[in-house]
């Protein structure tokens, strides 16, 4: 099935340790309303990135339900558990603001709160 389009990067924070290697992603996603429904709260998906001069690499992409620690009593439940995508084998270097992280049409339904698209 063809990759579609989840997120265009806006803003990247790259983290490096000994054994760890995330960049990750901004914008992040609002936790849709069904998204215990759908099974799972992390995961691990190949992506396709797409670079504003047209060319594409594989990567493999992190998925999570993450927790801020958001002061206020103003500040709505969804914000502070919102769904991060990080990339656990890229670089800044390597996916430049602008970029489009593209995956299966299901993981993008997952993470949106869509229907699942039918076969």
């Amino acid at each position: 099935m063809e990759h579609c389009e989840l997120l265009i990067v806006e803003h990247t924070f790259y983290l490096e340790r000994p054994g760890v290697q995330m960049l990750v992603l901004s914008p992040t996603f609002t936790m849709p309303k069904n998204w215990s429904e759908r099974g799972w709260s992390e995961r691990k998906e190949p992506v396709t990135v797409q670079r504003p001069d047209g060319s594409t690499l594989p990567a493999t992409a992190q998925i999570n339900v993450t927790h801020l620690n958001i002061r206020g009593a103003d500040v709505p439940l969804e914000a502070r558990w919102p769904i991060t995508v990080w990339l656990t084998d890229r670089t800044e270097e390597e996916v430049p603001i602008g970029s489009k992280i593209l995956v299966d049409p299901e993981v993008r339904a997952a993470i949106l709160g869509e229907e699942l698209p039918t076969r």
